[in-house]
């Protein structure tokens, strides 16, 4: 069922709550097709540095509603271990969204390259901050 590498990003939020406005990016994603997301688990860190954390599946109705279509694709595979490194790299007082995806727009290019007899032998990113720096070294 899956054909590419997954992906993560841990997105932390200043205060110890969530405020919903990056909802709508998420869905569009989805909605186009361009991502499938595959686990995301919501935590907050308290002052004290105790934490809590909760699935997507584990949201009461109000808060699974948003994410109906995201939630259709959610498989909960995040470990106890990667929840404790997500929270570990948080300040207290803070809340994250920890997701997982398959990047589906992937598929048309994977079978193109598969058809013409190629082979992918690397894939990565670049962080932007690299990008800048070399941008501006290139300018110079």
């Amino acid at each position: 069922m899956y054909k590419h590498p997954f992906e993560y990003a841990l997105i932390g939020f200043e205060g110890n709550k969530f405020s919903g406005k990056i909802v709508p990016e998420l869905l569009d994603l989805a909605q186009r097709g361009i991502v499938r997301f595959v686990d995301i688990i919501f935590i907050q860190k308290e002052a004290d540095g105790s934490s809590r954390s909760i699935e997507l599946n584990d949201l009461d109705e109000d808060g699974y509603k948003q994410f109906v279509p995201l939630g259709e694709h959610i498989n909960g595979i995040f470990s106890q271990e990667d929840l404790d490194l997500a929270i570990s790299k948080l300040p207290d007082n803070s809340a994250a969204a920890l997701f997982l995806w398959e990047n589906l727009w992937l598929e048309n290019i994977s079978k193109a390259i598969d058809d013409a007899g190629g082979l992918l032998v690397e894939r990565g990113q670049i962080p932007a901050d690299i990008v800048e720096q070399a941008m501006q070294e290139l300018a110079e």
